[in-house]
């Protein structure tokens, strides 16, 4: 199948429309641009930082985030472990036959 009917079908329009696509999905899935950007063949990280910089704008977002949470739960008290009942002691010898005999 050539990539114009496959495209057209897909709402793809271009193999540049769908290079693109493959980066927003690849950065917004959490794949680091520095990965993103050796995929798509960038020559500096920069190229692929200035073309999809704001797709990771929200992901920067959600670690402060993520941060925040960790850190004001942190300083809460952490529950005390449940106890156990103390095993009841074992039974005193009875003398029977088992008991060896002096």
């Amino acid at each position: 199948m050539q990539f114009p009917a496959a495209g057209d079908r897909a709402g793809v329009s271009s193999a540049g429309n769908l290079r693109h696509l493959a980066a927003t999905i690849s950065i917004t899935a959490g794949v680091p641009l520095t990965v993103v950007s050796k995929t798509l063949r960038h020559a500096t990280l920069s190229t692929t930082a200035n073309i999809y910089g704001h797709l990771t704008t929200q992901a920067a977002r959600d670690a402060v985030d993520t941060i925040d949470h960790a850190l004001t739960t942190a300083d809460q008290p952490v529950p005390a472990p449940a106890r156990l009942p103390h095993p009841a002691p074992p039974p005193e010898n009875t003398g029977n036959s088992h008991t060896p005999k002096p």
